[in-house]
């Protein structure tokens, strides 16, 4: 049997051949041989005619492009021609093409053959080949069997419009559905407003913690990093870069960014070596060596899994003369190890109470990179992020609030004061370490009413943060 992948996850093949209980399809695939295991494909092949000589395999566990948010992308291996007769007319090729061969005073035209076509590097299918050597056309049918919409390209709808895409590493070349300006920016939007990233009300999250577009679209770029969470400072320049274009592209942020135009941004001229200039609306973003392409891609922070969050995951209790609070490991029942002034664990407080600590002079940096906020809670939402300074035995002397992505408030401190109340333990014991701008006046004018913590009761929280901020131990830190 011999078939044509249309994508990643959809083969075309002879009537015959889609009928068979499982197939072993050769294909390549970054230079290398591969196997593609494939079975019937059920739902198309029940909208193909009584008398039809095709037939629609599906590739078992075909890898998907990547994921994005709640998009599934697929890659798109060729687009699908009405035309049974192809022709030789010149088209425009892909930006890559035309740029490697501009000044050759050449232009490329259709190579032919008697099934498919190459315009640029563009594949267009005209008819299937038969083993009797009849060829098929295969447009007008395929046109109504129920093709998904998503990454199935079409030469009459498509071949002027879809952005072309190219892995550097393989030098695979494929196609996607073409987008608007305003399509991109909604998909970001609609993951502004989820409940499960941006949290409920009263919580902290990547999205709550930034203020405009470009800010909150990095967050949520950090966390749902399709190459494994990179760092959210660099995605704010490459953020903005995406939507200045002119004219835009047409693809997605991801798509855009590792396998269009954006895959080059930020890479040293080898000959004259500087970075290329930043817009105005950049500058402080972190526009420097650690923003350089190979470099970003490599920087990436470590989401952690259920076991490794279960494994940091501690419980407090008082010393034996209750003056004391003294942190353990749930699982291992040992004391947390002591920190410096200078270097505090790193801590996380989830919207169920529970409390995550980090020691930073246990944790594996050279396998893992440094540690962040995002990476306990995997860049779900919380109650409070910052740092927890320890002494011997596992004693408590102070908790900060300081986290670039989460931006605790007020409101984070009086949660966890409040949740030390609700255990008994002695809320005086160690310092509350606050921002400088945050006072008692905060908790009057925050809106409390609002709160969705199921956690907490809502209505004893201004009288929580009142107390918190006229606690003898309330102390503050540098911004």
């Amino acid at each position: 049997c011999k078939g044509m992948l249309l994508r990643d996850d959809i083969i075309l093949t002879t009537h015959e051949c889609s009928q068979s209980t499982t197939l072993f399809f050769e294909s390549t695939r970054g230079g290398s041989r591969v196997f593609l295991e494939a079975t019937p494909h059920t739902a198309l092949n029940a909208n193909m005619g009584l008398h039809s000589k095709l037939g629609f395999l599906k590739v078992k566990d075909a890898p998907w492009h990547y994921l994005f948010l709640d998009q599934s992308v697929r890659r798109a291996r060729m687009f699908l021609s009405l035309r049974s007769q192809p022709d030789s007319a010149d088209v425009a090729d892909d930006d890559d093409y035309n740029n490697s061969n501009k000044g050759s005073g050449s232009s490329t035209r259709s190579s032919i053959s008697p099934y498919i076509t190459c315009k640029g590097y563009r594949p267009i299918v005209h008819n299937f080949p038969l083993p009797n050597g009849e060829m098929v056309p295969i447009g007008e049918e395929l046109l109504t069997v129920g093709l998904p919409n998503e990454n199935i390209l079409w030469e009459h709808a498509d071949l002027d419009t879809a952005p072309a895409l190219r892995n550097d590493d393989t030098n695979e070349r494929w196609w996607t559905n073409a987008i608007t300006f305003e399509e991109g920016e909604a998909t970001f939007q609609k993951y502004f407003d989820a409940p499960e990233i941006n949290g409920p009300e009263g919580s902290l999250s990547i999205v709550r913690a930034h203020d405009g577009f470009i800010g909150k679209a990095s967050g949520v770029c950090e966390s749902f990093d399709p190459r494994g969470h990179r760092g959210e400072a660099c995605f704010y320049n490459y953020v903005a870069r995406w939507r200045d274009q002119k004219p835009f592209s047409g693809m997605h942020f991801f798509d855009w960014l590792d396998y269009g135009t954006g895959r080059s941004l930020f890479e040293r001229n080898k000959k004259k070596n500087f970075l290329p200039d930043l817009n105005d609306d950049m500058v402080g973003q972190i526009p420097d060596e650690g923003c350089v392409k190979k470099k970003f891609n490599s920087r990436t922070v470590h989401f952690f899994n259920d076991t490794e969050r279960q494994e940091h995951e501690i419980y407090l209790s008082p010393s034996e003369d209750g003056q004391q609070v003294i942190a353990r490991y749930k699982q291992s029942d040992e004391v947390v190890g002591p920190s410096s002034h200078d270097h505090p664990h790193l801590y996380m407080f989830d919207l169920n109470k529970q409390m995550y600590i980090v020691d930073k002079n246990l944790w594996d940096k050279e396998n893992y990179g440094a540690i962040k906020h995002t990476a306990v809670l995997a860049g779900r939402p919380a109650l409070s992020a910052g740092e927890a300074y320890f002494k011997k035995d596992g004693v408590i002397w102070g908790i900060n609030y300081s986290s670039g992505h989460y931006r605790p408030k007020v409101t984070a401190v009086t949660m966890m004061y409040q949740w030390m109340k609700d255990q008994g333990l002695n809320t005086s014991a160690f310092n509350w370490v606050a921002r400088k701008q945050w006072s008692t006046k905060d908790c009057y004018e925050t809106d409390w009413k609002s709160f969705e913590i199921h956690a907490f009761d809502v209505r004893v929280l201004e009288k929580t943060c009142r107390e918190v901020t006229k606690s003898p131990t309330w102390t503050f830190k540098d911004d």
